[in-house]
């Protein structure tokens, strides 16, 4: 068993691996060889993050998390596994015998999409920008931080991996209040937060069904987070 880097963006995320609170930007080892860093959303914290990895002398790294839905056969709580990580000029393949001992053994008890996997710096807002995204790229899912991990991994000859579960679908728009008032981590900024959706009530119906998704995702995430800690991962040194 060689060492492992994780990264999320989220605290909840997180709590499907690892109960503690985390520190924004700071690995903790989680299990022996086994390390997890809550990121913060988007390219450059998930690259800040990757790095302080690296420094750890890490063999491999895994991109964990939610992502939305760009390919409409997807649902809010499905499991991608993703054959590669798609970003505006580089497409980065993670780890082929990897990708295949999790795939294998995850298929025997969950249900699991394999695909592309596009890392955009911007939020895929609606479903028309999720259309254009499926369009031009073919890929199933759409994240903000897996290009900046995979970037790493390649400029460091690491291992990668990415699990994901769909929040999102293809239909469910993202809410203004979301886009404009929450802060890295996700989290609301109350007051703000509550005028928007008093000003635009419209929105309300999309907040909720995106809460609703993110549910599913997380409860997929914790599933799976179970099934590979009990495995170490699945990873050995290849």
């Amino acid at each position: 068993m060689n060492r492992v880097g994780i990264i999320v963006a989220l605290p909840a995320e997180a709590r499907c691996l690892y109960s503690k609170k985390l520190k924004i930007g700071t690995p903790v080892e989680i299990q022996k060889d086994i390390f997890l860093c809550l990121s913060g959303i988007g390219y450059e914290s998930a690259l800040s993050a990757a790095k302080k990895l690296t420094v750890l002398r890490v063999d491999a790294l895994i991109s964990w998390g939610v992502a939305g839905a760009i390919d409409k056969s997807l649902s809010s709580g499905d499991i991608i596994l993703a054959n590669s990580i798609i970003n505006e000029d580089k497409n980065y393949s993670t780890t082929r015998d990897w990708l295949s001992r999790v795939s294998d053994h995850l298929q025997s008890i969950f249900s699991i999409s394999n695909g592309d996997i596009v890392s955009s710096k911007e939020i895929c807002a609606s479903p028309t920008d999720k259309l254009h995204l499926f369009q031009k790229t073919n890929a199933i899912a759409v994240d903000m931080e897996s290009a900046a991990i995979a970037e790493t991994a390649s400029a460091n000859n690491l291992d990668l991996l990415l699990i994901r579960t769909i929040s999102d679908d293809t239909d469910t728009a993202i809410p203004e209040a979301v886009l404009k008032y929450t802060n890295n981590l996700g989290q609301p900024r109350i007051l703000n937060f509550m005028l928007c959706c008093i000003s635009n009530p419209n929105q309300i119906r999309n907040i909720f069904a995106l809460k609703n998704g993110y549910k599913k995702a997380l409860a997929s995430l914790s599933e799976i987070a179970q099934v590979l800690n009990d495995r170490q991962f699945l990873y050995f040194d290849s």
